[in-house]
C-alpha cells in the first residue's frame, strides 16, 4: 500500500510546521508497511530548508512529478526535461506577451533559476525571487542559447480585474498550444495563497506520473494507493489514485469533486489516513 500527501497546505500548516499528531500517523504507516510518499511543486532543496533528512517518508516526488527520489538515500530515480527546442519556444512567447516567469534548471540544479520581469508590479514574483536571492539570476539571451535541458517554468500571473485565474490560465494554455508536448499546470501560490502560478513542464509529467513511477517500481496495485491534496496542482494525482481526499482549505470546486477531510491547521493528513485505513478494514 501507498499514501501519498502533498506538502504546501495539505501536510504542512499555514504556520510552516508539520504538526506532532502527523509525524506520529506517518511513523504509524512506517510500522505497518505502507509507504509514504511526499507530493510537491517544491524542489528537492526547498524541500530540504522545512523538513529534517531524516523526516519519517520513504519516497519524495519533487517539482510537481519532474523527479521521483528514494528519500532515505536521497537517490533521484527518475527526472525528467523540457528540451532546448520547447525552451526557446517559450521564452519567446512569453516574453512577446509579458508574463513574469521564472525558468528553473535541469534537476539536480533545478532550485536555481533565471528569471523574466516585464513590469514594475510588486508581490509574490519579488518575494520569490528574495526568498531564493542566493539561486536566481536575470534572464538574458545567452543564457537561454546555453541551455539544452530545463526543469520546468513557473509563470507569476498579475493580478486582472477583468478575468478569471481560470481564463487567465486557459488562456495562457491557448497561446502556447503551437508547442508541442507540454503539459501546464495551474496552481496557486504556495507564498500568498491567492495569486495564480502556471507552471510548464514536458507532456505527461504530473505528479500522478511520480506516483506510477513508485507504484510501478514497487509492483504496487494501483487499487492500493491512497492521496490527499489541497490545491489544483494535485488533480491529475487526485483523479488516478483509488482512495483520494482533499483538505478542508482546498477550493470550493475540488471539494466538490472528492472526500473532504479536516483542514491543514487541524491534522487534515491524518483524517485522511485514518479514513483510507478504515476503509481497508473493511
Amino acid at each position: 500500500m501507498i499514501f501519498v500527501t502533498d506538502f504546501d497546505g495539505t501536510l504542512f500548516s499555514d504556520n510552516h510546521t508539520v504538526s506532532n499528531v502527523d509525524i506520529e500517523t506517518l511513523n504509524k504507516l512506517g510500522t505497518l508497511n505502507i509507504k509514504r510518499v511526499i507530493a510537491t511543486g517544491r524542489a528537492v532543496e526547498s524541500v530540504l530548508r522545512v523538513i529534517p533528512e531524516q523526516f519519517p517518508i520513504d519516497y519524495l516526488v519533487f517539482s510537481s512529478g519532474a523527479g521521483v527520489m528514494e528519500w532515505e538515500n536521497k537517490k533521484i530515480i527518475k527526472s525528467c526535461s523540457l528540451n532546448k527546442i520547447q525552451i526557446e519556444g517559450i521564452v519567446k512567447i512569453l516574453k512577446e506577451n509579458r508574463y513574469d516567469f521564472m525558468l528553473h534548471k535541469k534537476i539536480p540544479d533545478n532550485h536555481c533559476f533565471y528569471y523574466f520581469k516585464s513590469s514594475n508590479a510588486e508581490g509574490d514574483f519579488d518575494k520569490r525571487l528574495s526568498l531564493y536571492s542566493d539561486h536566481c539570476e536575470e534572464l538574458n539571451d545567452k543564457a537561454v542559447a546555453a541551455m539544452d535541458e530545463a526543469c520546468q517554468f513557473i509563470i507569476i500571473a498579475p493580478y486582472d480585474a477583468l478575468l478569471s485565474q481560470a481564463e487567465i490560465y486557459e488562456g495562457l494554455k491557448e497561446k502556447l498550444k503551437k508547442i508541442d508536448d507540454l503539459n501546464i499546470i495551474r496552481t496557486t501560490s504556495p507564498m500568498d495563497k491567492k495569486t495564480l502560478w502556471i507552471e510548464i513542464f514536458p507532456k505527461g509529467i504530473s505528479k500522478a506520473y511520480g506516483i506510477k513511477i513508485i507504484a510501478d517500481l514497487l509492483s504496487e496495485n494501483y487499487n492500493n494507493i491512497a492521496a490527499v491534496g489541497n490545491d489544483f496542482n494535485d488533480l491529475d494525482m487526485l483523479k488516478w489514485v483509488k482512495n483520494p481526499f482533499v483538505v478542508e482549505n482546498a477550493p470550493e470546486e475540488l471539494r466538490k469533486m472528492f472526500n473532504i477531510v479536516k483542514s491543514n491547521n487541524d491534522n487534515g493528513f491524518t483524517d485522511a489516513v485514518n479514513k483510507f485505513l478504515k476503509t481497508g478494514d473493511k
